[in-house]
């Protein structure tokens, strides 16, 4: 009787550890969570919704799980604070230099930097920018051409 009792517990245990797997299988692990947050964020951007932009990036950048994601987190936080009607260039100058920090080769980081350099009037430091976008990247990446571009249009 002992025996049949071990053994019905012992199957049952099994089930319930296959279905407590299968249940831990289906939830969303934290970087996948990122991921969804940054698009949710980079769609927020391309729509112009930068208050709402800036919330969510401002709530992701507290989060000590990014990883890899830190440094584009933190570039289209800075973008946002740039580009907002009211723009925050301190803010957006820190964001750059935090995901440059996580990324020192952060292609996007150093275009709009560069970029936030010329809408200040620091030319030369602009033009570095665009010659650490030549070194990194060459001359054809979108991230050189756009910078170069809005250096010859100031």
């Amino acid at each position: 009787m002992i025996r049949i009792l071990l053994t019905l517990l012992f199957i049952s245990s099994g089930v319930f550890a296959a279905a407590s797997s299968d249940d831990s299988s289906s939830s969303i692990s934290a970087g996948e969570q990122v991921n969804k947050l940054y698009d949710k964020a980079y769609e927020l951007v391309y729509y112009k919704k930068f208050d709402k932009s800036i919330k969510l990036l401002e709530k992701m950048a507290k989060r000590k799980d990014l990883g890899d994601k830190k440094a584009d987190v933190y570039n289209l936080l800075g973008f946002s604070y740039r580009k907002h009607s009211e723009p925050n260039l301190d803010k957006a100058f820190d964001a750059y230099q935090i995901a440059l920090e996580a990324n020192p080769e952060h292609l996007g980081a150093h275009e709009y930097l560069g970029e936030l350099y010329i809408t200040l009037g620091k030319m030369n430091k602009a033009n570095e920018m665009l010659l650490k976008l030549e070194t990194l990247a060459g001359t054809n990446s979108m991230e050189y051409r756009k910078l170069k571009s809005a250096i010859d249009n100031s």
